[in-house]
Parts: C-alpha cells; structure tokens; sequence
C-alpha cells in the first residue's frame, strides 16, 4: 500500500503547486503594475505546473482497465459537451445583461460539475 500513498502524495503535490501558481499570477496580473513583457512571462507562469498535471492524469489513465477507461472517456465527454453548452448559454445571459463577465474559475467548476455528472452516467449506465 506505500507506493500507492507515494504516488498519490506526488500527485496531490503537483496540483496544489499548479492551483498557487494559477492563483498567483491571477493574484499578481490584478494587483501589480507590471510592463507588457513582464505581464506575458507572468501569465505564462502556471503553464509547466499545469502540463506536469496533465501528463500525471494522463499516465493515471493509461494505467487503469479498459472498462474504468471508458467509464472516465463516458465522463469527460460529457464534461466536455456541458461545458460547451453552459459557457454559450452563460454568453448569452451576458449579453442579455443577466450575468457579469465570464470567469476562468467558473469555466473549471462548470468542468468539475459537469464531469461529476458524466461520471455518475456513465457509472449508472454500467451497473
């Protein structure tokens, strides 16, 4: 059971490292004056943190079984789909003056929501 705990501990490591990058240079892009070369180096900050999580999820992946693969393919797509749908229809209620302007965090929770809901689908589905 101790290279599983190490495993997780390094993946748990890595996304609590690319989640204070993203929120600091968010933190930064919005509190400091920056010039235009500086602004571009710090917006470009969270992207090794943030490829490093994806390439563990996707090593993750390729370890599990087929049926567990399809289950989590079940659930992005329907991650992704939703997704799609809820930030057209959140352009809409913003144009029509309904909402405030889109935010990059909402965008990741809708994601996270709606992969929830794929993968109760796709759970329930195979049962």
């Amino acid at each position: 059971m101790q290279p599983f705990k190490g495993r997780l501990l390094v993946v748990l490591t890595v996304v609590l490292l690319a989640a204070a990058i993203d929120i600091g240079a968010f933190w930064v892009l919005g509190r400091i004056e920056l010039g235009y070369a500086a602004r571009i180096a710090v917006a470009l900050t969270p992207l090794p943190a943030d490829i490093a999580l994806i390439v563990l999820v996707l090593r993750k992946i390729r370890k599990l079984d087929e049926f567990q693969k399809r289950v989590h393919f079940e659930a992005v797509a329907v991650a992704f789909l939703s997704t799609g749908v809820a930030v057209f229809l959140y352009g809409y209620f913003e144009r029509a003056q309904a909402v405030g302007p889109l935010h990059a965090g909402l965008v990741w929770a809708f994601m996270l929501l709606f992969y929830a809901v794929g993968y109760g689908i796709a759970v329930s589905h195979y049962k």
